[in-house]
């Protein structure tokens, strides 16, 4: 089989990508991954995946773009796909769906299953692949309720829902460096710090600047501190927001952590503000590490906690929700340890990877 990606950047889908090309091959099947550039931060984390005798892995093919660098120029995929003979191709991600929006119009001796795991909008091609492909896969069940109600694509047979599965492992010891960079209690405070975590690319759908707004309104008897976790295009922004309104002390921004475990170890809570998403990883993995969730309800965020049992679903930009959600949390110790225990026992049953994998394989299997 095949998994298409456009470019290896430091996202949700793309580390799905590669946990799913990763357990497939683990579990005995041979599987190319074709990355269409080079440069993605994930790219070091491909190069440690090849193969060994004890070890299988994906076979990895990045196409030659030369000097055009670019997310949806593939050269030579189609010659591609015909030397290496798939049984099946999974695009994953917006290029790769819109690419095979142009391979489902051609003859072909593979099976495509087009993905659609955004809360993005999505283009022609895009909308074309879903139409034409043999299957679709969706990572939640409101993704094909959208693909139903927004772009008329209702395929009740010939599609299903794969949930992500949990990159990281939270079963063993969690190494300590992250903790490093956390942002110390203020001095002339010397009461226990609540502290709110979120980790996500700070794009303008992320909406973490709105984050930052409705904790400055948390009241004075709550000693808080918030970690914004990731790089992206905002991120400036939401620095210059947090200076603005005098929170710079209780405010971090670490950047890009290659690994989060310890930054979740450390937290209280998981907050999560967005405007679009598919579903978050973010909220799978907090909860992993027994964190209680606090979000609004945007496309597959409900899908991926217990609203009342393991966290605080708030109606879309309902600040005074959110905010009461979050004062609830903040000053009940007690039930922040039952919604955390409930999230870890939940994450732990819904999105492990072997369940992700068990379900593509299950897929596969079906469709020879």
């Amino acid at each position: 089989m095949v998994l298409l990606q456009d470019h290896l950047r430091n996202g949700g889908t793309e580390q799905q990508t590669l946990a799913i090309a990763q357990g497939l091959a683990q579990r005995g099947h041979p599987v190319h991954l074709v990355v269409f550039r080079r440069g993605g931060a994930l790219d070091p984390q491909v190069a440690a995946m090849s193969p060994s005798g004890q070890s299988p892995a994906p076979e990895v093919h990045y196409l030659r773009q030369g000097f055009l660098k670019t997310d949806w120029f593939a050269p030579g995929l189609r010659r591609l796909l015909e030397g290496l003979s798939p049984d099946v191709v999974i695009p994953m991600g917006r290029m790769a769906n819109c690419h095979a929006g142009l391979l489902a119009t051609r003859p072909r001796s593979y099976k495509l299953l087009s993905t659609f795991r955004t809360g993005r909008s999505i283009p022609f091609l895009y909308r074309r692949a879903l139409t034409r492909s043999d299957y679709i896969v969706a990572n939640s069940h409101e993704a094909l309720r959208r693909l139903a109600s927004d772009y008329r694509i209702h395929r009740p047979d010939t599609s299903s829902v794969i949930y992500n599965g949990c990159i990281r492992d939270f079963e063993t010891t969690i190494p300590l460096g992250n903790l490093a960079t956390r942002p110390e209690p203020r001095t002339h405070n010397p009461e226990p710090t609540l502290h709110l975590v979120s980790v996500s690319m700070f794009r303008p759908q992320k909406k973490q600047i709105r984050l930052i707004r409705i904790c400055s309104q948390l009241p004075d008897n709550i000693n808080w501190k918030l970690t914004l976790a990731g790089e992206g295009p905002t991120r400036t922004a939401c620095q210059a927001e947090a200076h603005r309104l005098g929170l710079a002390d209780r405010i971090h921004f670490p950047g890009l952590l290659k690994d989060p475990r310890s930054l979740y170890c450390d937290a209280d809570i998981a907050v999560h503000t967005s405007d679009q998403e598919s579903l978050p990883n973010f909220l799978v993995e907090a909860q992993m590490s027994g964190l209680p969730v606090v979000a609004y309800d945007v496309n597959g965020v409900g899908e991926t906690f217990l609203h009342e049992k393991s966290g605080y679903l708030i109606p879309h930009r309902d600040g005074a929700a959110f905010l009461s959600a979050l004062q609830t949390l903040a000053t009940n110790p007690p039930q922040r340890l039952q919604f955390g225990e409930a999230a870890r026992d939940h994450a732990r049953k819904k999105f492990s990877l072997k369940a992700q994998t068990s379900a593509y394989i299950r897929l596969l299997s079906s469709l020879a």
